[in-house]
């Protein structure tokens, strides 16, 4: 530990407390990269989630992991909310005297939790730092970045998708954060494109790396119980087992007639070919996967949707139809994923553990960070886009891709494992360039 390495590094916008597992995975990605990085120092989530403390293995080590919790909400008097942080944050920033700052620390423990760290990084969910799920998700994640930015602590974004930004507002503030940030990784080689726009007088350099997504990097874990009904997976079988993974957010809009995505055929219709395909034409097992867990029936939840399946169509494929009841979290789902020999899904986290397991996956896009992501290993191929193919052509593309596995496997594992030390290493050169294949672009290209 030199005597410039942070002693304690936040992390924002990912969190191991949550239904959703790709959130989880960045999560895992992140904590596995600044433990690799920053041996020493002390790791912490700062999220809205209720304070926890993870114990986390992380290869060698075991890690305490604090979660401190902030608060956004119409409750403004709240300690923690993040309103009241960021105008403790204006005060500690526009008042620079010792005795000022320390009684606004002593008066709110939060506070002082965020002013003590050295450094933050942020992932927002991988995909969140845009406002295509709305603006109040957007401000969910981007407020949390301003407070640090507010307080002059080095902010590093982390690799995920920037935009796509459907207003203005949303567009200047992601761009004032990430000319703002110490650093920013990109998972993709189109997204900063959207981000970093049209004129503007501000020419300020802005230090854009490309690398990959960080759930490449994390690793499999076997799960205490696997949780399968249906099909028993730890026996020898004949022929192949896919693993199908059904988006509950895609599944209910197409049961209410309706796509915030702009899918071209129904959905629901078309997994249920999928399934169908795989079953009768291929002589598969197929074993349905969720990716976003939750009990609420009704919810956006892929384990309701794939219960739901499941019930519905076992007495149809009995002894070839299963689905993953158990309690996972992304290292857990990512080994069971690595006991398929193929796999489709529409989360892209999942679709990604598969790929780092040099299992060949077909992904039913539904935005543009499939493609983007997909491109930079180089299978954009992989990408059946359901807002531009019908429902025979993306089955087409799904048995194409099932007939030439056995190249894609071979294509995966000549790429995954630099894509792995890529991602393991990237926080190690300053200057972005981890491995010969790192591609850093710094540009002076005008942001607002």
């Amino acid at each position: 530990m030199t005597a410039n390495d942070p002693k304690s590094i936040g992390i924002l916008g990912a969190t191991f407390d949550t239904p959703n597992l790709g959130v989880s995975a960045l999560a895992s990605g992140a904590l596995r990269c600044l433990h690799k990085r920053y041996p020493h120092a002390q790791l912490f989530f700062l999220d809205y989630e209720p304070a926890v403390i993870r114990t986390i293995v992380e290869e060698d080590a075991t890690l305490q992991v604090p979660l401190v919790q902030m608060r956004f909400s119409k409750r403004f008097w709240l300690s923690n909310n993040i309103v009241v942080l960021l105008l403790l944050g204006a005060l500690y920033r526009l008042f620079p005297f010792r005795g000022f700052r320390s009684v606004l620390k002593s008066w709110n423990a939060t506070f002082r939790t965020v002013c003590d760290a050295d450094m933050y990084t942020a992932v927002s969910g991988g995909d969140s730092f845009s406002d295509l799920y709305g603006l109040p998700r957007f401000l969910y994640v981007s407020l949390p970045q301003i407070l640090v930015l507010v307080m002059g602590k080095p902010l590093v974004q982390l690799p995920q998708t920037y935009g796509p930004f459907r207003g203005a507002l949303a567009r200047w503030i992601a761009r004032r954060v990430v000319l703002l940030s110490e650093r920013a990784f990109c998972r993709d080689f189109t997204s900063l494109g959207q981000l970093m726009g049209s004129a503007s007088a501000n020419n300020r350099r802005i230090n854009l790396t490309f690398c990959f997504d960080m759930a490449f990097g994390i690793d499999s874990l076997a799960p205490e119980v696997f949780g399968i009904d249906g099909i028993d997976i730890s026996v020898p079988r004949q022929g192949s087992l896919v693993g199908v993974n059904v988006s509950g957010l895609l599944y209910r809009e197409a049961a209410r007639g309706r796509t915030s995505f702009g899918i071209r055929s129904n959905y629901r219709s078309l997994m249920l070919a999928a399934i169908d395909y795989f079953i009768h034409e291929e002589g598969a097992m197929v074993l349905l996967v969720p990716h976003v867990f939750g009990d609420e029936p009704g919810s956006e939840s892929d384990l309701q949707v794939c219960k739901e399946i499941f019930a519905e169509l076992q007495s149809r494929y009995p002894g070839k139809l299963g689905v993953a009841r158990g309690t996972y979290g992304p290292n857990e789902i990512r080994y069971l994923i690595g006991k398929c020999d193929f796999f489709t899904g529409s989360r892209m986290h999942a679709c990604i553990a598969a790929w780092s397991q040099c299992i060949p996956a077909v992904a039913f896009a539904y935005s543009d960070k499939f493609l983007g992501v997909l491109n930079t290993i180089g299978v954009e191929s992989l990408a059946a886009d359901a807002r531009r193919l019908t429902q025979e052509e993306a089955l087409s593309s799904l048995r194409a891709a099932y007939r030439t596995r056995n190249n894609i496997t071979a294509r995966l594992k000549a790429v995954i494992p630099q894509v792995r030390s890529t991602v393991h290493h990237m926080l190690f050169d300053e200057s972005g360039d981890t491995t010969e294949d790192s591609r850093e672009q710094t540009t002076s290209e005008p942001v607002a």
